[in-house]
């Protein structure tokens, strides 16, 4: 089986010039003993910073300036210069045969200079916040907002003081990481890198990924310049990144082991990542001291082929179990998994991505070749263990704040036995908040929803985690009777619901004063108090009233009428417990008869009674409620008027009316105002009141249609010549007559024909479907010429409305074809073939034309379709 390192991160170093070539590093300490004086203690503290390799030796820093901050106030406590002690050169191989499945291999190399120094520090209680700022970051950076390789980097560390919950922390040495930052990553790929660190005391370890920290020391020329004061910034990611998904929520970080795992971003290039340790005093939640990280890492345009699996697989809720490829870069032509099922041939599988259900319990393992018998094949092997079925579960004993509280293990495993516990109890303020015990007992200080957590393990390799929400209050949970009242002729049982033992008081009138579910008989009000006791200690103590009645008090409202179909809410006031509504008649007309105030729809006039009682105690009320019915308003068909006219309206069913809109209404207050020539359809509502019955008014419209004729004769004036023939033509409505009849064929169509001998004027008559109607006339020029195109010899176009256009007279004809007027170089300068038109202005494009004299062609089609052309002359004079 072959294996790859499939991850590098490039790192970088301070610039003594204005440069962007720093790329990550750390700074831890140790603790080495006592100090020189007094109450002080001996540090070792060590700065890491990284680069690029392509600096020459005359760059590097000689020393560096780290800050040394009161962690109390963030006030600086010294500056300490530091010489530089080591530097270091790391490049990787580039041939093929180093790296014979990964294409393109990407050239990496970097720096790392080491600055160390030894510091005695008076103990305190807040302890010291160290840090060292320097510019610049390198340009271009994927996850960082643009213009990021103008700010630089924070590097930053803490020593406690002892005034935490652990005074000897200020001993403490810092977590280390391991110096494993060489490897290739190639986009799209899977890949790991070990993250993890070492620490001296043995303290716990958890790891996240953090926010980078911006630097606003952009002077790159100073070599020692100080470190701002605490708190730091941060630097602006780039979605979808962010400082805790650096390369995007494909790639996490294990807490417990720092191991960084998932697939590479698509996109090639460089990546800032920030890792931040933090150290727990062992088996506590007590923070001792924390370490960052930062990394700048290359993401290359690079592909492998691999075969990787998971450590161990576990099938704890079934028999079928889903597998994959965690690498699914690189050239992978083919897949051959064997499933480790002895005795078969059938557990095998050639798609990328299979299921398969094995037969029995038991520890199977597991292989995968990619490009089986293929350059650049690979194996994995994995062991599968089938164990179901594992169901984690807890259940808790107790409920009360600084009481044990006692939880208890209902994990199920039908293989094997749970073997290990992991406790959260959600209670960050007490100092153990975890347990290993398989039923441990924990007590909470204060009220709270804590969130508690159980990881268990099983010997077969089952693992599982529950969750769940547990309330802390100050006293048991106690269920009481709700305060109530009696009658004095009966006897009440109270109830008592919670966990543990009861205790009542006043012994007045109970029958046991221990009994969750006692019957009282008092005569007075009387208060009763119930004090529990649960297993665990916890006292609670809640009370209930039982008022005590000799009668039974209501008051029904008042009778009433109502308009039909409409609800009424029937209004009781009393002290009852129980009431019930008969109805006579019995119409169904009550939502719910057991209610104190039922909804009543009635449909006719109906008398309500309630009988209402405590406990044997009873009295009755009477409601009736008178029903009548709306108004049946009423106003009129939709009717049509003439323009001009005016309308009669009559409403009915009422003896109050309103109408609206007022317009044109000689009086909107009554039931039969006239609409006086309205000069559109209008829409009318009247509100009819009925103030013998239902007060509530009722609507009702009528629309009046106004119907006008435009009578249309044609043209108002025409002319023809002797005998010719004149089509008229009316229109406007749908029945017609014409005057006089003189002439005319026939006087009762909308277009007789007329042969008229001398001038005459003929009027029509236009009416509509509604008998509305409308007049217009058209007056008949006769000449006793022939048909022709007779034109004028000259025009005075000088606009005082007198002859300023010249145009053919077009006597006889049907149709104009042509009307053109030329100058004297045969330029045409003006053209129409309309005889209604105005005819020639006199100009051109605009421009007025000189006094002379003009061509003028026309051509034309008379009434008997004889056509006709004409030339002649015509003297423009202004």
């Amino acid at each position: 089986m072959k294996s790859f390192l499939i991850t590098f991160f490039f790192i970088g170093l301070v610039l003594p010039s204005l440069a962007n070539h720093t790329k990550g590093g750390w700074l831890y300490y140790r603790y080495v003993g006592p100090g020189a004086t007094a109450n002080s203690a001996r540090y070792v503290v060590t700065l890491k910073i990284y680069t690029e390799c392509i600096l020459n030796s005359n760059q590097w820093c000689p020393d560096v300036n780290v800050s040394i901050f009161n962690a109390g106030d963030n006030s600086l406590f010294e500056t300490v210069n530091v010489v530089n002690t080591d530097v270091i050169d790391v490049q990787n191989c580039t041939r093929q045969e180093c790296h014979e499945c990964i294409s393109d291999i990407p050239n990496i190399c970097y720096k790392i200079a080491t600055f160390e120094f030894i510091k005695d520090l008076p103990v305190t209680s807040a302890g010291y916040t160290l840090s060292y700022q320097r510019c610049c970051r390198i340009a271009n950076i994927i996850n960082l907002q643009p213009g990021s390789s103008t700010i630089g980097d924070t590097w930053t560390v803490n020593i406690p003081g002892t005034n935490g919950r652990d005074p000897l922390a200020y001993k403490n040495s810092s977590a280390r990481f391991s110096q494993n930052d060489t490897a290739i990553i190639c986009k799209d790929n899977y890949f790991t890198f070990d993250f993890s660190a070492t620490d001296p005391d043995g303290d716990d370890l958890s790891y996240s990924f953090t926010d980078a920290y911006y630097a606003s020391r952009g002077n790159g020329s100073q070599c020692n310049s100080r470190s701002d004061a605490p708190p730091f910034s941060f630097v602006g990611y780039q979605g979808p990144f962010s400082g805790t998904a650096p390369l995007g929520t494909g790639v996490t970080i294990n807490p417990l082991t720092g191991i960084v795992s998932g697939i590479a971003p698509s996109i090639p290039g460089t990546y800032v990542l920030t890792c931040t340790v933090t150290e727990y005093k062992p088996g506590t939640n007590i923070i001792k001291s924390s370490v960052h990280k930062s990394l700048h890492i290359s993401v290359a345009d690079c592909s492998l082929t691999q075969a990787i699996l998971e450590p161990e697989y576990f099938s704890c809720d079934g028999f079928t179990k889903s597998f994959s490829n965690k690498a699914t870069g690189g050239n992978i032509q083919t897949y051959t998994w064997d499933f480790g099922v002895a005795g078969v041939s059938t557990d095998t599988s050639n798609i990328a991505n299979p299921s398969f259900t094995f037969p029995d319990t038991g520890t199977y393992v597991l292989k995968l070749v990619v490009n089986k018998n293929l350059p650049c094949s690979d194996s994995a092997f994995s062991l599968v263990k089938v164990y179901p079925v594992f169901t984690p579960d807890f259940s808790v004993l107790g409920q009360c704040k600084n009481t044990p509280i006692r939880f208890i293990d209902r994990t199920v495993t039908t293989y094997g036995i749970v073997d290990s516990w992991q406790w959260n109890f959600g209670d960050g303020s007490a100092i153990i908040n975890l347990s290993a015990l398989q039923n441990p007992v924990h007590i909470y200080a204060t009220e709270a929803n804590y969130p508690v957590s159980l990881a268990v393990t099983n010997n077969k390799g089952c693992k599982g985690t529950v969750n769940k929400t547990i309330l802390i209050t100050n006293k048991p949970a106690l269920d009481l009777t709700n305060d109530t009242l009696i009658c004095t002729i009966d006897t009440l049982q109270l109830n008592a619901i919670g966990i543990g033992t009861i205790l009542w008081s006043p012994d007045y009138n109970i029958s046991n004063l221990n009994s969750p579910s006692p019957l009282v008989s008092p005569d007075v009000p009387t208060m009763y108090y119930a004090q529990l006791i649960d297993p665990y200690g916890c006292t609670g103590r809640d009370s209930v009233f039982v008022n005590v009645k000799s009668f039974v008090t209501i008051k029904g409202g008042n009778d009433t009428v109502i308009c039909q179909a409409d609800p009424i809410i029937l209004t009781l006031s009393g002290d009852a417990l129980q009431y019930s509504w008969t109805e006579n008649p019995s119409i169904g007309s009550l939502n719910n008869p057991l209610l104190k105030n039922p909804l009543a729809i009635p449909t006719t006039t109906t008398t309500y009674r309630v009988t209402a009682n405590i406990g044997k105690c009873t009295a009755q009320d009477d409601i009736t409620i008178s029903v009548v019915p709306y108004p049946k308003a009423m106003a009129g068909a939709d009717t049509t008027i003439c323009f001009g006219t005016s309308a009669q309206l009559q409403a009915t069913g009422g003896s109050k009316y309103s109408w609206s809109p007022p317009s044109f209404l000689n009086n909107r207050l009554i039931a039969n105002p006239i609409s006086v020539k309205p000069p559109a359809g209008i829409r009318y509502t009247v509100t009819v009141w009925d103030t013998l019955g239902c007060p509530k008014p009722i609507t009702s419209s009528i629309f009046v249609t106004v119907s006008k004729v435009n009578a249309n004769a044609g043209p108002k004036d025409t002319a023809i010549v002797l005998d010719q023939p004149l089509q008229l033509n009316a229109s406007g409505g749908t029945s017609y007559l014409w005057g006089p009849v003189q002439w005319l064929n026939n006087i009762g169509i909308v277009n007789p024909l007329a042969m008229p001998l001398n001038d005459i004027k003929y009027t029509v008559k236009v009416s509509n479907t509604f008998g509305c109607f409308d007049h217009d006339s058209i007056q008949v020029k006769v000449y006793t010429v022939a048909a022709g195109i007779y034109v004028p010899t000259a025009f005075t176009p000088n606009s005082d409305g007198r002859n300023d256009f010249f145009r053919p007279v077009a006597l006889g004809l049907k149709s104009l074809e042509v009307f053109r007027i030329y100058n004297r170089w045969g330029q045409i300068l003006f053209s129409d073939t309309n005889i209604e038109s105005e005819g020639w202005n006199g100009t051109y494009r605009g421009n007025k034309q000189e006094p002379g004299t003009y061509v003028w062609h026309a051509e034309g089609t008379d009434y008997r379709n004889q056509k006709l052309k004409r030339r002649g002359y015509v003297v423009l004079i202004r």
